[in-house]
Order: structure tokens, then C-alpha cells, then sequence
């Protein structure tokens, strides 16, 4: 009898022996899969250069938040309570960085016991990047003539960039990261007179020249 019942379950055993190795092959596939080689096509990248390169003097993080509301529109007449908005918020904390160009004059002169370096004014580096963990969408539709959620979502976020350059580029926000600014190019340009064999002993003050006009 023991004979009988172990023949009748040996098919059953190799069939459960089969499946465990196909598992555990799929699993140490997928454990040990690599990407693909990625290879640059040239006919589909776009290569910037900048002469001269920058200087990168500063940076910010900053948590926004902003809206986006949609609407139909009666063609004739006002009915605002018939055909609702549909609204999206957005809460994303973006990475603000200034630079300054390397290509344009930078003016050194001797003032009595100091040096007074004049430089252009930092410039903030577009588009302006973001965290995507803790990024936040929500959107309300407040009634059945409103328009689709999803369309005002994808609207709110092709206005990220713009909104947040526009706002990276405020007074405010200048104003905040001035004093790294200068910090960081007193640093350069102190190394850099080192290099050059020139004395710098007397400290540097740094002044940025005027924003060109609109």
C-alpha cells in the first residue's frame, strides 16, 4: 500500500518541482533584468551650447501652490449658476537656480581699500525643476455642466513651467538669494585672481549691474 500511494503521487511531485524551477526562474529574471543601451539618435536630440557657460551663484526651494479653473459659456446669456466651474490645485515644491553668464563683462576696479567687482544681474535657469514625491494635484468638478476633470488637469500642468519661471523671475525672489549671490562670486573671483597671479589681499564687493530694459 505505501508503494501504491507514492507511485500515484509521483506525477503530482514532478509536476509541483516543474513549477516551483519555472518560478523561480521567472523570479531570478526579473531580479537580474538590465535596461536596454540607450543610444542617442542625433536626428531626435536637440544639443544646446552656451558660450562661455555659467556660473551658478545660487539656489531655492519653495513650496507653490496655485489653481486652474475652467468654464463653458452660454453663448447668449449670463448663467453662471447653470454651467459651474471646474477647479484643480496644485501644491509642488520647486528648485529655483541662478546663474550668472560667464560670457558677458565682469568689471574689476581698484576702490580705495577694496575691490569692487560689478557683474550682470543672476538669471534664473528655465524651466524651473520640481520634486515628484511630494507632488500634489486635486481637482473638484462642482456640477453636471462642468468641465471634464481631466482636461483641466492636464491645462493646470502644461502652466506649471510658465507659472513658475514667472514667479522664479519676481523682485522677491531675487532679492532672497542675493546675498548667497554674492557670496559665491566674491569665491570665484578670488580664486580666479589667485590663478592670474594677482594679489588678494584686500576683500572683494560685489555690485550687479542694472537689469537691461523691457
Amino acid at each position: 500500500m505505501t508503494s501504491k500511494w507514492s507511485t500515484r503521487r509521483v506525477p503530482l511531485l514532478i509536476a509541483a518541482a516543474a513549477l516551483l524551477s519555472l518560478l523561480a526562474a521567472l523570479w531570478f529574471t526579473h531580479g537580474s533584468k538590465s535596461g536596454p543601451v540607450v543610444i542617442l539618435d542625433p536626428a531626435r536630440i536637440i544639443l544646446l551650447r552656451t558660450a562661455g557657460g555659467f556660473l551658478e551663484v545660487g539656489a531655492m526651494e519653495k513650496v507653490e501652490e496655485f489653481g486652474w479653473s475652467s468654464r463653458y459659456t452660454c453663448p447668449l446669456v449670463d448663467c453662471p449658476d447653470l454651467l459651474t466651474p471646474t477647479i484643480s490645485r496644485i501644491r509642488v515644491r520647486a528648485h529655483y537656480v541662478y546663474r550668472l553668464p560667464l560670457a558677458d563683462e565682469w568689471k574689476l576696479e581698484l576702490a580705495g581699500d577694496h575691490y569692487k567687482l560689478t557683474v550682470p544681474q543672476p538669471q534664473l535657469q528655465a524651466p524651473v525643476g520640481f520634486h515628484t514625491n511630494d507632488f500634489e494635484i486635486q481637482t473638484v468638478t462642482s456640477g453636471w455642466f462642468s468641465p471634464p476633470a481631466a482636461a483641466n488637469r492636464e491645462a493646470v500642468i502644461r502652466h506649471l513651467g510658465p507659472e513658475l519661471a514667472q514667479r522664479g523671475s519676481q523682485l522677491p525672489y531675487l532679492e532672497a538669494q542675493r546675498p548667497n549671490a554674492e557670496k559665491t562670486v566674491q569665491e570665484f573671483a578670488r580664486k580666479w585672481m589667485i590663478e592670474q597671479g594677482k594679489k588678494a589681499s584686500l576683500p572683494i564687493r560685489v555690485a550687479f549691474s542694472a537689469p537691461s530694459p523691457l
